[in-house]
Formats: C-alpha cells, sequence, structure tokens
C-alpha cells in the first residue's frame, strides 16, 4: 500500500495576479495555474483514495474559513475545496472558482495558518506525508508577526513547505527580476528565511513550470511475487549439504503503458448536457455452421468447446480432461543449478523484467546467509543460474541470478533466460565472399562491395557516432542517459488526458512537451548529410517510381494479337447479370469494360440486384447474399477508380434500408462497407468523422 498524502495548496488570487509582467503573454495567475492543475491532474491520474488535496484561496473576494469567525485577520480566505480525493466533478468545480477576485485585501500568512488548521484536524495523528504548497506573487500583505509559532507548528506536524512565486529571484536558475518593488522584494526575503527555518523548499514558478515539462517516472511500493526458500545443493543425493534460504523476489523494473480506452455511450439528450456518459457492457457468443438451423448456425456454450493446438496446419484438439493430465506439476521453489562466470552472460537474451531477490525481512539469519552469497558471487564475479517457480503448477523457469551491493542495501538481480526451444540460429553467407557452382571464390562480383563503397559506409558510420557527444544536462556524461529519455507515446497521451480533463472544449490539443522531442532529430553536432550523398553515390542508390494504384480500364493487348476484350464487348452490352449468379458475372463483365459508361451501368444493375435481394429476404436470411454482393461492388469500384459510383450508390442504399430494414444497415456498419476513404482512394475527401457520421447518423 502506497502512502498516504494531504496536500493542501495555497493559491495567491488577489487582483494584482490578474497582471502581465515580464513580457508574458499570460497574467501572473494564468501563469501560476499551469503548475497548479499540472499537479492535480497528476495526482487524480495516481487513481489513489489516500492521495488527498485541499485548495485555499486568499485575497479573494469573500471570507470562508474555519478560523474567520473568532479573528478577522482570517478575512478574503477562502476554502475552495476541502480536504478530499479530487475526481473530476472537483476538478470541474474548483476551475469555476479559480480566477482573479477585485481585491488585495488578504493575508498570505493568515492562509498559511488556515492550511495548517486543515492538515491537523484532517490527518490528526495518523501517519500521513503532509504538503503545504504556496503559489503567489508577492506583492499582497503578509504578516509575519508572530512566525516563530507558525514554524514550530510546521516542524512539530512534520510538514513538507514550499513556496514557489511569480518572478522570484533565483540565481540558480538564472532568473532576476529588474526593478522589482520594494513591498515584493521584502515579501520575497521573509518567505526565503521562511522556507530555511523549516527545511522547505523555495523557488521561482518559472522552473517549477519547466520542471513539470519532464515527464515524471511512477514509482509505487512493489508487491511480491515470491515467497519461498533458496536452495543450494541436492538433497536427494546428500540431504546434510543442502543450503536453504528464506527469500522474497519484488519487481525492480516494469513496462509503464499508456492509459487504455473503455467504450462508452450517451444514452439520452439530457446525459449529452450533462455531459455524464453510460458504460458499454460487452457479450460474446459462440457459433458453428449447421445448414439445418436459421441463420446456418448454431449457438454452443463455453463449457462445449475444446482448444486447439496447430501441429503443422492441422488442428489438435485437447479436451479439458486431457489437459488435467498432461498437465506439468510443480511446487514453487528457487533451486540454483549451477554458476558461469559474469564475463559469460550475453544481455541481449533477457527475457524479461528484471526482479530483486531479498532476505526474508522476518528472518535475520535469511538475511545474513544471503548477504553472504551476494558477497561470494561478488567477489567471484560470477552469476547464479536458477530453476524458479513462483506458484504451485507454474510453469518453470530458468533465471540468472546477480549480487548487487550498495551501501545500505544488498540483493539479487534476476532475469529470466530462454530455453533451448526459445532460441534459433540461422545461418547466412558471407556478405564479402561469393562462390560460383564449381566453388571458385570471385573477387569482384556485383554483390561485393567495391573499396569506394566500403570507405563511404565506414565514413558515413563514423560520422553518427554519438560516442563524442555530451549529454544534455551534464557535459560530463555520454550522450542519451537512460534518465533523461522517455516514452513519447506514454507521457503525450498523459499528457492530453490531463488536458481535456481541465478543458474539455477546447478545440487545439497542448503541444509536445520539448522533452519528449530531445531525441526525436538528429544532434546538432552530427552532420551525416554529406557523407550520406557520397554514400548514395558509390552505391549507385537510384529512386523507383511508385507503383500507379488501381487499373486501367480495358485490358493490354495479348501477345498473340487476339483482342479478347473486343469480341467480349458487344455480348458485355448486351447482357445483363443475372441475380441467380451476380458475383461471378459482375466481376467478369467489368473486367472487360472499356469505357466508363460501361461500368456506370455495372455497378447500376449490381446495385438493383443488392436492393432487391434485401427487399425479397424473409427476415434476414438474404443478408449475408447481399453484404457479399456489396462487398465485391466495394471492392471493384475501388480497384477500377470508380469509388464515386459506389459513395453514391451507398448513400442511395442508406436511405432505401431506412423505411423497413434498418437491421440490415448494422450489417452495414459492422462490416465497415460505408463511404470510401482517402486511405483506400487517394481521390476520396470523405474524413474519418465524415464516415462515422454517415454510418451513425440520420
Amino acid at each position: 500500500m502506497a502512502d498516504k498524502q494531504a496536500t493542501v495548496y495555497v493559491v495567491d488570487l488577489g487582483a494584482s495576479m490578474d497582471a502581465l509582467n515580464t513580457g508574458r503573454s499570460e497574467t501572473d495567475l494564468e501563469y501560476t495555474l499551469r503548475y497548479l492543475w499540472d499537479r492535480i491532474t497528476t495526482t487524480v491520474s495516481n487513481g489513489r483514495k489516500t492521495d488527498t488535496i485541499a485548495v485555499v484561496g486568499f485575497r479573494t473576494d469573500g471570507s470562508d474559513n474555519g478560523l474567520v469567525q473568532n479573528d478577522d485577520n482570517y478575512t478574503n480566505i477562502s476554502v475552495l475545496n476541502p480536504m478530499s480525493q479530487f475526481l473530476m466533478p472537483q476538478i470541474r468545480g474548483l476551475k469555476q472558482l479559480l480566477g482573479p477576485s477585485a481585491t488585495d485585501q488578504g493575508d498570505g500568512i493568515s492562509a498559511l495558518v488556515v492550511a495548517l488548521d486543515i492538515i491537523e484536524k484532517y490527518c490528526k495523528k495518523l501517519k500521513y506525508i503532509r504538503n503545504i504548497v504556496l503559489l503567489t506573487n508577492g506583492t499582497g500583505s503578509f504578516d509575519f508577526d508572530g512566525i516563530g509559532d507558525i514554524i514550530e507548528q510546521i516542524k512539530e506536524h512534520r510538514i513538507n513547505l514550499t513556496v514557489l512565486g511569480v518572478d522570484f529571484d533565483d540565481p540558480e536558475f538564472g532568473f532576476e527580476e529588474r526593478d522589482k518593488g520594494t513591498l515584493k522584494a521584502e515579501n520575497e526575503k521573509a518567505l526565503k528565511e521562511l522556507c530555511d527555518q523549516c527545511d522547505g523548499i523555495f523557488g521561482t514558478i518559472a522552473e517549477a513550470i519547466e520542471e513539470i515539462q519532464r515527464p515524471r517516472t511512477k514509482k509505487t511500493r512493489p508487491v511480491h511475487s515470491f515467497r519461498g526458500c533458496l536452495s543450494i545443493g541436492n538433497a536427494s543425493v546428500n540431504p546434510g549439504s543442502m543450503l536453504l534460504i528464506d527469500v522474497e523476489r519484488f519487481p525492480r523494473t516494469m513496462v509503464a503503458k499508456p492509459p487504455t480506452a473503455s467504450s462508452f455511450a450517451i444514452t439520452s439528450e439530457r446525459d449529452q448536457v450533462d455531459g455524464s456518459l453510460q458504460r458499454i457492457r460487452n457479450t460474446r457468443t459462440f457459433q458453428i455452421e449447421d445448414e439445418d438451423a436459421p441463420g446456418k448456425a448454431i449457438d454452443i456454450g463455453r463449457e462445449d468447446m475444446a482448444k486447439g493446438y496447430l501441429y503443422g496446419r492441422t488442428i489438435v484438439p485437447i479436451s479439458t480432461e486431457d489437459q488435467e493430465i498432461v498437465k506439468f506439476s510443480t511446487e514453487a521453489s528457487l533451486k540454483i543449478v549451477g554458476f558461469i562466470p559474469k564475463s559469460g552472460f550475453e544481455r541481449q537474451i533477457c527475457l524479461s523484467n528484471s526482479n530483486i531477490i531479498v532476505g526474508s525481512k522476518a528472518n535475520d539469519e535469511s538475511i545474513m546467509a544471503l548477504s553472504s552469497f551476494i558477497h561470494a558471487l561478488y567477489e567471484l564475479d560470477s552469476l547464479a543460474i536458477g530453476r524458479l517457480v513462483t506458484k504451485v503448477d507454474k510453469p518453470p523457469v530458468m533465471v540468472a541470478m546477480a549480487p548487487v551491493i550498495e551501501p545500505e542495501f544488498e540483493c539479487l538481480v534476476e532475469v529470466q533466460l530462454p530455453f533451448a526451444e526459445d532460441t534459433r540460429q540461422y545461418k547466412f553467407a558471407p556478405l564479402d565472399t561469393v562462390r560460383t557452382v564449381s566453388g571458385k571464390v570471385l573477387d569482384k562480383h556485383r554483390l561485393i562491395p567495391s573499396q569506394e563503397l566500403q570507405e563511404a559506409m565506414n565514413e558515413y558510420v563514423d560520422s553518427m557516432n554519438l560516442m563524442s557527444l555530451e549529454g544534455l544536462n551534464d557535459p560530463l556524461l555520454p550522450f542519451a542517459q537512460p534518465e533523461d529519455m522517455f516514452s513519447p507515446v506514454l507521457h503525450r497521451i498523459q499528457q492530453v488526458i490531463r488536458a481535456r480533463a481541465i478543458a474539455p472544449d477546447e478545440d487545439s490539443l497542448p503541444d509536445i512537451s520539448p522533452v519528449l522531442l530531445e531525441y526525436s532529430t538528429i544532434p546538432s553536432g552530427l552532420e551525416p548529410e554529406e557523407d550520406l550523398d557520397r554514400l548514395k553515390q558509390a552505391a549507385d542508390v537510384c529512386l523507383i517510381p511508385t507503383k500507379a494504384k488501381g487499373k486501367k480500364i480495358g485490358r493490354d493487348k495479348p501477345l498473340s494479337g487476339l483482342d479478347v476484350g473486343k469480341l467480349l464487348e458487344e455480348r458485355t452490352k448486351s447482357r445483363r447479370i443475372d441475380k441467380n449468379n451476380p458475383i461471378p458475372e459482375f466481376r467478369q463483365m467489368i473486367a472487360s469494360a472499356q469505357e466508363t459508361g460501361d461500368i456506370q451501368s455495372l455497378v447500376q444493375q449490381m446495385g438493383d440486384i443488392i436492393k432487391d435481394t434485401i427487399r425479397h429476404s424473409l427476415a434476414d436470411l438474404q443478408y449475408s447474399k447481399a453484404i457479399e454482393c456489396l462487398r465485391i461492388l466495394r471492392d471493384d469500384c475501388i480497384t477500377f477508380e470508380a469509388f464515386e459510383l459506389y459513395d453514391s450508390f451507398i448513400r442511395e442504399l442508406k436511405s432505401f434500408t431506412e423505411a423497413d430494414r434498418r437491421d440490415f444497415w448494422s450489417r452495414v456498419r459492422k462490416d465497415k462497407l460505408g463511404l470510401v476513404l482517402p486511405g483506400e482512394d487517394s481521390r476520396s475527401k470523405t474524413t474519418i468523422e465524415e464516415s462515422n457520421r454517415f454510418y451513425y447518423g440520420r
């Protein structure tokens, strides 16, 4: 379980916060809220009930706090949100309240006391991480009389105090405001002394905003995946020589995945106004073909199904009873099977995330025994190979364990190894040698690179060498440190979700954080373009034109000189598509069509057959035939570059089915047989939104 946290944000909402300063296009309050909303939405995205937030505004038009009734010093201070878990309703409610007031009355230190009172009443004597974050531009009233008592209270409750000011001086960050007012300078100095005495954090909000651009890695309290004995020795050979150590296994690194989307639906016009959604529940049915059943299929239950495994191209069924027989019975254990030198381990064979193995917390003897084992591996520069079964009847895996020794921590780092069946060996012909059928080795061949090509490739590779570049944040470190690289997909999706949570009606998405794009382009210290041009010339690289999409109307003249298309032309014009055999005849006729008018006539005929099939279908018995005809019509219209004819027909078909065949349109929507998209024909102007409206709209 993660540590419980209680955080109070104290925000300056005075009239002076509505001013533009230091050339920014944002007011001081808008600039401050960028930091505040990022911290709140990050907490919301964690989804932990134990992370609670309260928001206090000072220099507000009204007064709403628990201390104002007994003391006039607490006027113009309002609790905008009491201490609670923040969810979407709290975000939307708070957004309406975070605006500049019409007054500059209200004491910032008194607002700090209100925050202390909120934390004291909520957390009581319970174990909490307590935080207070004060956000201000420092131009209002700050009464520092009696500040010593406040400092003692902050220390007593172990509260982490953070003061961030708009345009506060910070020599380390490299910012200093010129022509600063006397009142702001005095407030800034006193607030800095307050933070120093409370061991708090003081800084300019510009640095905080720059820091929030860097994605934050999520740290969670690990949950053990194995508890048992690490055994060394073979009890069946010599029971007295076996060593057992109680250990626990925890994850060390985990793959971070983007949040997944869920399906929801708006069920009524009232819900559209409220913005509420109804979750969609999915059901699954299983069917098998049956010629005698209605719809030529019957439903079956999951209990009537058996798993089938591919063996070559044959499916071999294994029943539930057989699976129980062939199940490989195992017991939870971790057994050392051998040792290898560290230099002989190839990192590319690792198959899993890394885990750590530590001694059982409840057994001091096991902790000492494992420590001795770790130090022995470290001194011998070796790795241990083990057989791991995490739970009863779980498949065993082979693992490699490496010692890690830090000043206050020792463990074994474990990764999964492949079995023999997990690796495949391939042999490739050498790139610099060509042999003839007779076995003669050729020195020159089109597949053997020339000396000029070799030199050009060497220079091109050298020009992209990253080892000579400096790190982005520290010139003493090599380029591209792991802690400086982040997953663009993961953090971009989280950034967009946070932005949409705050402003769901915004037309545009926020700009991509520059941190995510730092490694998306060639570093400025590298200039491989010139070497790349030389390499292209040496390799005689030439551009191959892209193949034209679609087929031209009509056929090429055959080598025999016999124009089959001309022989069939009169027959095609005089014949109509047989409704009993529409697909083969339509495909044959459209392939031999010579003019656009011929294709238009065939599309019209096929469309009439489709509508006639739907019209005379008993319930939905003929829908499958109509859908197949519609799919062939769509594919061929795209192939022969006549998608406009299909779009015209499908619009007509939608109107036709709206009368009494709406269930057929659901089949069209399910099989995605609507309007042609640009990805299918580049001439199409239909967007995804238009296509969806066409499917679901009226």
